[in-house]
């Protein structure tokens, strides 16, 4: 019969501690029946497979079969404790540093273990005349739409050959490994490769603008990219084989090509815009404001969200066992953090959590839910968004059903799809309840604003 006894002791409102006593009675049986198993399933010199005595098997491990017995009843209980009583409790339970463990598993008698216990706190939301903001209706400047005009030409446009190098130029050159003296290594790397030059230094740029066809120039091949995969690439090379490279390489130019923008013309729009919705600038320029505000709509959301969370994190009381989380947060995770760490991430930590129980307080009391189809209208929506992103076509219906079955069974990609959907769901709640100011502003002045905030 078992004799458990668990007991509670209140430190404070954010803190408590847990104590399970245990007597043999409560233990001995699982432990016997453990013993019994690892019996049957040992093959020990000197005894026939299934035969090893019950004797012999404990004498061997009985002391560590106990230990694993006892920590798999207490981590049971305790959760079936914290369960029954209802307790809210942050990050997990851990063993007390004050009170140390009664357990002899050399000679099993009574024990005793105590456990300390973060409380999530109470929290009161007060969502009065304090909770209103700025809604900012961002509109396109001249200078956003010929920009993207730009934009458009250049992705349309063609590279053509030239015979000089200038600047943003695409340059194909071979590569030949020197030796210390400017030789040509022998079995050295000889590779051709491509070098954009918007993407290297300026003293390198220097060097290279104004060169020709067929000439050649000394370089350190390490100046091209910071990067060791790039440079590896560059030369045909792994990047354990670059460490034996030597740093000096003539180059000789084969290949410069050039951009050459498209023209704004009937034949650019019927290439971009099969369908004749476009046929002429202006109506590019129409086309371009209304993708310009759906883009500024979704970045006036993100500021008026993050305003409401540095409002309510700010305005709204909540008190956690900040030593207890602490202590905690060293436990977690593959690879275990510092004191110092911890104490250098907490407060970002704090703040997230804060937030988190913002979060789960409102999801309780408006019982707030995100049901199947909801979940499976998201994941189709974040399906659709990736083909429009990466220009591929609709698939059709069936193929679509059949797409989302098979990211629903991908578990971690539905849990963080299910919550950005709740997300969603609170952060329009609250934007239901606030004040909000609607104000104009052109997108120069919206990023100013919010590049000033940030700083």
């Amino acid at each position: 019969m078992s004799t458990m006894n668990i007991t509670k002791e209140s430190i404070d409102n954010l803190n408590a501690r847990v104590t399970i006593k245990l007597a043999p009675a409560d233990y001995q049986p699982q432990v016997e029946k453990t013993l019994k198993e690892q019996a049957r399933k040992a093959n020990m010199p000197g005894f026939r497979p299934g035969k090893v005595p019950v004797g012999v098997v404990k004498k061997m491990y009985g002391p560590s079969i106990l230990v694993d017995e006892v920590n798999k009843m207490l981590g049971n209980k305790l959760y079936e404790y914290i369960e029954t009583e209802k307790l809210e409790i942050l990050g997990n339970p851990l063993p007390s540093e004050e009170v140390k463990p009664v357990a002899d598993f050399e000679n099993p008698a009574d024990m005793e273990f105590t456990y300390d216990l973060g409380l999530a706190p109470k929290i009161d939301l007060d969502l009065g005349k304090n909770f209103k903001f700025d809604l900012f209706k961002i509109e396109a400047t001249d200078k956003d739409i010929e920009s993207s005009l730009e934009n458009i030409s250049q992705r349309t446009g063609e590279m053509v050959e030239h015979d000089t190098i200038a600047d943003n130029d695409l340059v194909k050159v071979q590569w030949v490994e020197l030796n210390e003296d400017g030789s040509i290594k022998e079995s050295g790397i000889l590779n051709s490769s491509s070098v954009a030059l918007d993407k290297l230094n300026a003293d390198l740029k220097k060097q290279l603008i104004g060169k020709k066809l067929e000439e050649s120039l000394t370089v350190d091949y390490r100046s091209f990219s910071e990067n060791d995969t790039d440079l590896a690439a560059m030369l045909a090379v792994t990047t354990d084989e670059l460490q034996n490279v030597n740093s000096n390489f003539k180059i000789t130019v084969e290949k410069i090509q050039r951009l050459k923008p498209a023209e704004l013309n009937e034949e650019t729009f019927k290439k971009m815009y099969p369908d004749g919705s476009v046929t002429n600038v202006d109506e590019m320029k129409e086309k371009i404001k209304v993708d310009y505000a759906a883009y500024f709509n979704q970045e006036s959301d993100k500021k008026l969200k993050n305003d409401m969370v540095i409002n309510l994190l700010k305005n709204t009381k909540v008190e956690l066992p900040d030593e207890f989380l602490k202590r905690w947060l060293t436990t977690v995770g593959e690879k275990k953090s510092t004191k110092e760490q911890v104490e250098q991430e907490y407060p970002n930590y704090r703040d997230g959590l804060k937030w988190q129980l913002i979060q789960n307080k409102i999801i309780r009391e408006k019982d707030i839910k995100v049901d199947m189809a909801e979940l499976k209208a998201g994941i189709r929506a974040q399906l659709l968004q990736q083909f429009a992103q990466y220009g591929m076509q609709q698939a059709d219906d069936e193929m679509m059903d059949d797409m989302v079955e098979k990211f629903m069974k991908r578990e971690d990609e539905v849990r963080r799809m299910n919550d950005q959907l709740y997300d969603q769901k609170v952060m329009d709640l609250f934007r239901s309840m606030a004040t909000l100011n609607e104000k104009k502003v052109t997108s120069e002045k919206f990023y100013e604003m919010a590049s000033q905030e940030n700083s």
